[in-house]
């Protein structure tokens, strides 16, 4: 069990990306502006709710006249709303220097084939250089769901974790390029930073989707459904070594309110959740291991 505790993503650190930010014209202080007007500010894309000019108090803290929709394409992989996707059409290309150790990183809700992850050091060089291949055929089991089922059941993985970055190089950058030929590549978060192995995640880890949409039925029988986002959940039931069992607690401790990515085994998408932990209970049950149970919340 593994847990990448999410590094902000600033300016300083997103130090070059082919998106351009370019939806809408740049928040000027004290003009003039029409509602409906949109503009953006600090990476983020707001509408102006009335007529109004000559206000000077940014759109971030000007809630009268103007309504957050949240962030700029660019930004969006980075703003902890999962289904919010960053795109563009032939591929995605950025680089991160975070300027601190960064072992792991992760990509979420993808529509891509391939991922490449170059870490370079300024003096060292290319210090790692990988490529993932997001296409497979795990959904086939038999001749009629090869001929049959829908192809995006067949193909393209949402999900693509790299665990094995050198940790020596902190002032390293990384060169993430997102590629689907000549299609558009989607992606819905990146999440990096430090990996902390928390313990070892058991058989009898409960898994499953909380659904947001409303369904009301009238007294006639008659079933409404309002459509909206959901999220994955995971009752990870883990192993912890009494020995580090003091600072697993401080760690959890530690990243309360933190959205975290937690990797309850990296080799099965499911077990992958990005959001909040709501609840870490150990129980200790022998001399040198505990029984632990960690409830995550995704976000949507």
């Amino acid at each position: 069990m593994r847990v990448i505790k999410s590094i902000k993503t600033t300016d300083a650190i997103l130090t070059s990306s082919n998106i351009p930010e370019d939806e809408y014209p740049t928040w000027v202080s004290a003009a003039s502006y029409t509602a409906s007007d949109k503009v953006i500010y600090n990476h983020k894309i707001y509408e102006a709710i009335l007529t109004h000019t000559g206000q000077t108090t940014t759109p971030d803290l000007d809630q009268l006249n103007w309504l957050d929709l949240g962030a700029t394409n660019r930004y969006r992989m980075f703003d902890n709303i999962i289904s919010s996707v960053s795109n563009k059409i032939g591929g995605i290309e950025f680089t991160l220097t975070p300027n601190e150790v960064v072992n792991g990183i992760a990509f979420l809700n993808l529509n891509a084939t391939t991922i490449r992850v170059v870490v370079t050091d300024p003096t060292v060089g290319v210090v790692y250089d990988k490529t993932v291949e997001l296409t497979g055929s795990s959904e086939v089991i038999d001749y009629y769901s090869y001929f049959f089922a829908p192809l995006m059941d067949l193909n393209n993985l949402k999900l693509a974790v790299f665990l094995d970055l050198p940790s020596n190089y902190p002032t390293a950058g990384i060169s993430v390029t997102i590629s689907s030929g000549a299609g558009v590549v989607e992606v819905g978060e990146v999440v990096y930073g430090v990996q902390t192995t928390v313990g070892r995640t058991n058989y009898g880890t409960a898994i499953g989707i909380k659904s947001y949409s409303r369904k009301e039925t009238d007294e006639f029988g008659n079933i409404s459904v309002v459509k909206r986002k959901n999220s994955k959940y995971a009752e990870y039931d883990i192993d912890i070594d009494n020995r580090f069992l003091a600072s697993v607690q401080r760690f959890f401790s530690d990243i309360d309110t933190v959205p975290c990515l937690f990797i309850g085994n990296p080799d099965m998408e499911e077990l992958i959740v990005y959001g909040f932990y709501n609840d870490f209970k150990a129980t200790i049950s022998f001399p040198t291991v505990s029984k632990c149970n960690l409830r995550v919340e995704g976000l949507v």
